[in-house]
């Protein structure tokens, strides 16, 4: 076959697959998921400047969720039979939103993150997201504690950039107590990070940072500054070719009105912020186990 039969093998072929994936998009543009709210120009929860869709629902109950109306406890505030949060359609977050501000996106290397609630309890709504948002020339991150199952992980990771994982302890029983779930959510979690290395997706560990500097005995079952959970925490992140490093999210009150509202008790009541003396400590600790750290 000459060279010029070729080309034009090759041009159907590349011209097919283009429209293969405009199908694709189009088709995806109509999937809906349910959605919490969303923040159209932000600088945090990965790089450059990004849209932020928190979808609604969680099955974790975490003691300083600062989003708890995002997650399943919303349910005892909504009328039997309604599910909370609003239907959302990809195409009006692609078009109502991404397109938009898309040259922000695209000139500071940002784009779309999916947060939370627990962004991958809705696992068709956020791959067509993902699809959709990396069409459109912008990076994709996902802000999770984990949730799902291998299958549909290898649904939605191939168009994922980058993974925020909360890792809530780097051990089970504290784990159990700060998100009110079991060893099988911890073992999951873990499951899921062995998911992101083997695929190689960029994985940056995030860690609440809880002190108890007073010695209230109500909070030592969530205190997560012992040198013994910092350096459990740097091995879990050295063990996985992934991870980039850990974020310290210094533990903080914001969604304390959230569960007034909710009538929801606040296990952290009276618990402290760390002080920069605090945090210096734990990402002292995290360095020297040769952990990278951002907080």
């Amino acid at each position: 076959m000459g060279s010029s039969s070729t080309t034009a093998v090759a041009r159907d072929s590349c011209c097919e697959q283009s429209h293969d994936v405009a199908r694709d998009i189009e088709d995806e543009g109509e999937t809906f998921g349910f959605v919490h709210s969303m923040d159209s120009f932000t600088a945090v929860d990965g790089a450059g400047i990004r849209c932020i869709v928190f979808l609604q629902g969680c099955r974790k109950r975490c003691a300083f969720c600062c989003n708890v109306d995002s997650t399943d406890a919303a349910l005892i505030s909504t009328p039997k039979g309604v599910r909370p949060g609003t239907r959302t359609r990809v195409r009006d977050v692609l078009d109502g939103v991404l397109r938009k501000n898309l040259d922000y996106y695209v000139a500071s290397g940002g784009g779309l993150t999916l947060s939370g609630g627990e962004c991958l309890l809705q696992p068709a709504f956020v791959k067509a997201l993902c699809v959709g948002a990396k069409a459109l020339g912008v990076t994709t991150a996902l802000d999770t504690a984990a949730a799902g199952t291998p299958e549909e992980w290898a649904m939605v990771l191939p168009h994922v950039d980058m993974v925020l994982l909360c890792v809530k302890s780097a051990f089970v029983d504290r784990f159990i107590a700060i998100t009110g779930t079991s060893h099988k959510e911890f073992e999951l979690s873990r499951r899921f990070l062995k998911e992101c290395d083997a695929r190689g997706v960029v994985t940056w560990i995030r860690f609440v940072l809880m002190t108890n500097p007073s010695g209230d005995e109500r909070f030592e079952p969530f205190v997560t500054d012992s040198e013994e959970e910092l350096r459990e925490l740097a091995r879990l992140a050295k063990s996985h070719r992934c991870v980039r490093g850990i974020e310290l999210l210094p533990y903080h009150r914001l969604g304390v009105f959230k569960f007034q509202e909710l009538g929801l008790t606040y296990k952290l009541e009276g618990m402290s912020t760390p002080s920069r003396e605090e945090i210096a400590r734990a990402k002292r600790i995290l360095n020297e186990q040769g952990v990278d750290v951002m907080c």
